[in-house]
């Protein structure tokens, strides 16, 4: 009833909207079907005059290419995971109590801090990479995984806490008073009442981390060498100065972004909560 009484103008507004939303999907997705075709793709079939839109024919040359191959990018593959979730961890640390100190606790120009802590952000990395390349060659960790560790906690720091304060600040202060009362102390109290709680939010805000660190290219290309170098920087190297491996860098951007679908699979749960926490239910 609601179709039929609806004008012809009103029919015609709705369906130009479902085609231009399905318009964007297929500009937005098209890039990553064609990678993630390409690396399946023939070497005949990458350079043929005529795209192959639905490869017919399949091979995993690409693959046996770069994981055993000239390349061989396993290395890689395992500094990326070290500094992801050396970062990523040490950034929940230390930004989950920063998170309930500037929500919580009386803390002297706790705004101006939150401000400095979110300015971090706003700044772009090769503005910090001179001194710190400085600093880290003096102190003895330049151009290693160490140094690039410190490096993500700069992104993914800032990140968590301004996350993870926004779900504390939606949570009622009766509920540290009451464990409070209960004999706890403010650990305690964010430990057993607050963190349970807002671990959606946490998990929510990890995921984001580990993103901005797993596929940061910038710092990795200039805090890193050969031995120590991230992911990012081993698909790059299948541009070279002459030729483009496309088959290869294919099967480098499948391979790059496979850990953070997975995991979003894994903790699809926590994200979805994490993302309605919050939302006004009617």
């Amino acid at each position: 009833m609601r179709v039929a009484n609806r004008s012809p103008r009103a029919v015609i507004g709705t369906g130009l909207k479902y085609v231009v939303g399905f318009l964007a999907c297929v500009w937005m997705l098209f890039p990553i079907y064609w990678t993630l075709t390409t690396a399946f793709k023939t070497r005949e079939a990458i350079l043929g005059s005529t795209p192959v839109f639905v490869p017919t024919l399949i091979t995993f040359e690409h693959f046996r290419t770069i994981f055993s191959g000239s390349v061989d990018i396993q290395a890689n593959i395992l500094n990326s995971v070290l500094v992801a979730v050396a970062a990523v961890g040490i950034g929940i640390l230390i930004g989950v109590p920063a998170a309930y100190a500037l929500s919580r606790m009386d803390v002297p120009r706790k705004g101006d801090i939150g401000f400095w802590i979110l300015s971090t952000r706003m700044a772009p990395p090769l503005a910090i990479l001179i001194p710190l390349v400085g600093f880290y060659f003096a102190a003895g960790i330049g151009q290693g995984l160490i140094g690039l560790t410190v490096t993500h906690l700069l992104i993914t720091v800032p990140l968590i806490i301004w996350i993870v304060k926004g779900f504390i600040d939606d949570l009622p202060d009766s509920l540290e008073e009451s464990a409070m009362v209960d004999g706890c102390n403010r650990l305690q109290a964010l430990r057993t009442v607050v963190f349970p709680l807002v671990a959606p939010g946490v998990a929510a805000a990890a995921f984001i981390a580990f993103i901005f660190s797993w596929n940061n290219y910038v710092l990795a290309l200039y805090l890193t060498t050969g031995e120590s170098a991230t992911l990012p920087i081993a698909v790059s190297n299948s541009v070279g100065t002459y030729s483009i491996q496309w088959g290869q860098l294919g099967a480098a951007v499948t391979v790059t972004i496979l850990p953070p679908v997975v995991l979003s699979l894994l903790i699809r749960n926590y994200l979805v909560a994490g993302m309605t926490m919050g939302a006004v239910k009617g």
